[in-house]
């Protein structure tokens, strides 16, 4: 009995440890926090895989399913939809039917897996921040594009990291992972892999990748200047020079083996380009000059008005020689007191302030920021001996925010000097401002003044690629709205007080009422939504002006209107799409929408039983007995070629007997679209022609034939695909060939410019004929 005890006891406990080494929660299986970005979750899972992965273990016949549990962790806390789904409703909210049976082998997360993620010299770039990092910061990058199942990308990887370390702080090196950042590569043209790509004016290198063939590639963009310097110039070029930059000066004999080769001091300049001018010196050909220095070889900073500031560093390589400059720089003021801060900013001067709890975590970059931001003051605040203030202001060790009037703004992103430069003045000129507790309700809801406030996590990928659009729309939209951020991560109670269930949640309060953002994470988008709100193309109806407007309409009048609830999830997200589909259809139809909540007997009575429900009332009837439901896709250019079909429209819809005594005898012009109603490409094309009938009119008569009802016809013409635009200039005398010229562009202005050429040949084609 005792024996059987124990044994189950070592079961049990056997069994708790697999149980705790499998939890039911996706963070914990994979050991991160819920705040972990991409890489942290990419870097645990590679390191779980390797040691898990049912290769690994032959002799475990549970390896397979516990690997399963640990892939399906990684492959929904990787995607940002699904990692925010399960972050809502849990692993509950997942769909169960998508295929979570895959794994690759163990060779693939051995080599293929996470290509450059442990190397610190390149920077793994996204979406999120390639606009500001790459393209908007004016620094020199060379950039990797590659595919974790490209071979060529594999062989390259051990040759790019060696280029990263020899180039380090020379231009910033990048890589860009086009199996997660798909977008992103076709955006930058990438078409193949590995391409190699210099920013921030692209220009592909296509050359053999060697390590010194790609050296010489970066370096021939290299502008940094070596300052060859002598007994003759030198007064004149450091000495007589009055600038806030000291000198970098290196002296050797060149007799001797102690001098940097040429292309060492071309890195060495451009490592620390932005902050000090380098110059050479020859002591065999200047001793004199080396004399009066007080140094025969070496490397130190000089300034005109103090001379040699520091004792040299006899070491030739680039990145040593940088660091022992950079070290030189003064480290930015320490502040004790935030009322001297508040005074600055209040009179306009303002400050970026650093957050650190150990000064030697971040000292190099903090003494190569003033340089970087010759207007703009920086601060450091010590949240060890400084506690109370960081609490005050709602900041820990590692945050970085920018004071400005009326606020600040805080950095999310990599704590490097370049990049809290770029943020620094990207803030300098926007309308963002951070929010704290302290701004709720009193500043944001209670007064009249409209606010846009975007509720996110910094863990969260969808929030981090709004940020720079938000701050787009902000621009664009001026000082009439006051545009705000709180990170929930930092203010948790407040965001559960106003009830944000997920990220971001983006609310514009207008007049104290929330109105709750549900497009596309776009500036236009936002801008959108905020105009619509404050200048509402929709009409909203109740019952009675429903009976009023819709019931008792006028015959030339046609109504669209959305019947939703408030609570229904593709309601809402259809309300971007009904906003826009009423600015295009202004001065066409009259858009409206009803809350089946609110106006629950009205909606009995239409007999709406599903939400939402889109309806079209046409023109040339009374009442609400005639309605066309709407049930295609729920995009605007769906909806919009749907109510086209009602309105009124100079495009014909032709049959076999039009063509034949219409089209194709007529003296006029003709432009024929042949469609299928359940072509996706047709249906987006039908507004472009629909605006190439109005602009053409009086000169080219536009119709389209529906395939699917005309397929003889369609046969006949020879059309191949849809859509399908021919043009008819006109019977001269003779019937047309029913197999018109075809149109190879599908853009408004690409038609009429098409047509305008055939109509001016015909024209020049019957003058010679008349003559």
């Amino acid at each position: 009995m005792m024996s059987w005890h124990v044994g189950s006891v070592v079961a049990l406990m056997l069994a708790f440890l697999v149980s705790l080494s499998l939890s039911d929660d996706f963070y914990e299986r994979l050991g991160v926090n819920k705040d972990a970005g991409s890489k942290e979750i990419r870097q645990a899972f590679k390191k779980l895989a390797l040691k898990t992965h049912p290769d690994k273990n032959p002799d475990d016949p549970e390896a397979h399913e516990k690997f399963l549990k640990l892939n399906r962790a990684y492959e929904v806390l990787k995607d940002e939809e699904l990692r925010n789904k399960y972050d809502q409703y849990g692993e509950e909210g997942l769909d169960e039917n998508k295929g979570w049976g895959r794994y690759e082998s163990w060779q693939y997360y051995q080599e293929e897996f996470g290509i450059y993620d442990d190397d610190d010299e390149i920077i793994t770039l996204s979406k999120i921040d390639f606009e500001s990092s790459v393209l908007n910061s004016g620094d020199l990058w060379f950039v990797n594009f590659f595919s974790p199942h490209c071979s060529h990308c594999h062989h390259l990887a051990p040759t790019w990291r060696e280029v990263a370390r020899e180039l380090e702080g020379v231009l910033r090196i990048g890589a860009v992972n086009c199996g997660d950042e798909w977008n992103l590569c076709q955006q930058q043209g990438v078409r193949s892999y590995p391409s190699l790509l210099i920013y921030p004016n692209p220009q592909k290198y296509r050359g053999e990748r060697t390590k010194r063939n790609l050296i010489n590639f970066a370096m021939s963009f290299v502008t940094a200047n070596v300052m060859e310097l002598n007994a003759l110039n030198f007064n004149e070029t450091v000495n007589g020079e009055e600038t806030e930059k000291s000198w970098l000066l290196n002296v050797c004999s060149s007799e001797e083996e102690n001098c940097m080769a040429l292309l060492s001091q071309r890195k060495l300049a451009a490592i620390v380009d932005k902050y000090f001018k380098f110059g050479s010196i020859d002591c065999t050909l200047d001793p004199s000059l080396c004399q009066q220095l007080k140094r025969s070889s070496g490397t130190f900073v000089y300034t005109f008005r103090d001379g040699p500031i520091s004792e040299s560093d006899e070491s030739l390589d680039p990145q040593e020689l940088s660091r022992f400059a950079l070290l030189q720089l003064p480290l930015p003021k320490e502040i004790n007191s935030w009322a001297d801060v508040e005074k600055d900013v209040s009179n306009g001067i303002y400050w970026l302030v650093i957050f650190v709890k150990e000064i030697s975590d971040i000292e190099l970059e903090m003494r190569k920021l003033s340089p970087l931001l010759d207007s703009i003051n920086v601060g450091f605040v010590n949240c060890d001996s400084q506690r109370s203030l960081c609490q005050k202001l709602h900041m820990k060790a590692n945050q970085v925010a920018f004071y400005k009037r009326g606020g600040f703004e805080q950095h999310h992103g990599r704590l490097l000097a370049e990049d809290l430069a770029v943020f620094a003045r990207a803030s300098s000129s926007s309308h963002v401002l951070a929010l704290t507790p302290d701004d709720f309700p009193e500043r944001v809801i209670n007064r009249r003044d409209p606010w846009v406030v975007d509720f996110f996590a910094p863990w969260c990928p969808p929030c981090m690629r709004l940020l720079p659009e938000f701050r787009k729309a902000a621009h664009r939209i001026g000082n009439s709205v006051s545009f705000g951020t709180v990170d929930c991560t930092v203010h948790s109670h407040l965001c559960n007080k106003m009830n944000i269930r997920s990220y971001p949640t983006t609310i514009f309060y207008n007049q104290s009422q929330p109105h709750q953002f549900h497009g596309t994470h776009s500036a236009k988008s936002i801008v959108e939504f905020i105009e619509d709100t404050l200048n509402p193309k929709m009409i909203t109806l109740t019952t009675s002006s429903f009976d009023e407007m819709v019931r008792s309409q006028q015959r030339e009048e046609v109504w669209l209107i959305d019947f939703y609830a408030p609570w229904c999830g593709p309601c809402q997200q259809l309300i971007p799409v009904w906003n826009k589909v009423a600015r295009i259809l202004k001065e066409k139809a009259r858009v409206a929408k009803v809350d089946c909540v609110s106006e629950d007997s009205l909606c009995q009575r239409e007999g709406i039983s599903s939400y939402p429900t889109m309806r079209l009332y046409p023109s040339g009837r009374t009442g609400t007995g005639h309605y066309s439901d709407y049930s295609g896709w729920r995009d605007v250019n769906s909806i919009r070629a749907w109510a086209m079909d009602y309105l009124p429209s100079k495009v014909k819809l032709l049959s076999m007997n039009d063509i034949n005594n219409e089209v194709l005898e007529d003296s006029t012009p003709w432009l024929v679209d042949f469609y299928a109603p359940w072509c996706g490409h047709c249906v987006q094309f039908a507004p472009n022609f629909e605006r190439v009938s109005e602009l053409m009119e009086g000169k080219v008569k536009c119709g389209k034939v529906n395939c699917d009802e005309q397929r003889h016809l369609c046969n006949q013409a020879q059309v191949r695909a849809y859509p399908s635009l021919y043009f008819y200039e006109g019977a001269n005398g003779r019937r047309q060939n029913l197999v018109g010229v075809s149109i190879g562009t599908q853009s408004v202005n690409g038609i009429i410019n098409t047509v305008q050429q055939h109509l001016s040949r015909k024209k020049k084609s019957a003058s010679r004929d008349e003559l």
